[in-house]
């Protein structure tokens, strides 16, 4: 069971999985907590299975799928669920850093 606790993700050191693509992140009783942010042009090289629940802070985040089905563009306010299949990948086409807040499974 989780004891009341507060996260401060500024204090967290930010690991790199793909070039321009930073996350401060923690565990939470066996969830990933992350603050990840995407800088112009960055994206994520492969396809992910894992599933993912998060939320837009800042830009605009495209997640494309392996099936080739149509891409899910996410704005600042919108939250987003991405089941393990079909597999997807992050891009920011924009212009601004893109900033979201995720749980998912630890692998």
């Amino acid at each position: 069971m989780t004891e009341p606790r507060r996260i401060d993700f500024s204090a967290l050191e930010p690991v790199s999985h793909d070039a321009d693509v930073t996350d401060a992140e923690t565990d939470v009783d066996g969830t990933r907590w992350a603050l990840v942010t995407y800088a112009p042009g960055a994206g994520r090289a492969g396809w992910c299975d894992t599933p993912h629940s998060g939320y837009v802070l800042g830009g605009t985040l495209t997640y494309e799928f392996e099936d080739g089905r149509e891409p899910l563009r996410l704005h600042p306010g919108e939250a987003f669920a991405l089941p393990p299949q079909p597999r997807h990948r992050g891009r920011n086409d924009g212009d601004e850093p893109v900033r979201l807040f995720i749980i998912d499974a630890l692998a």
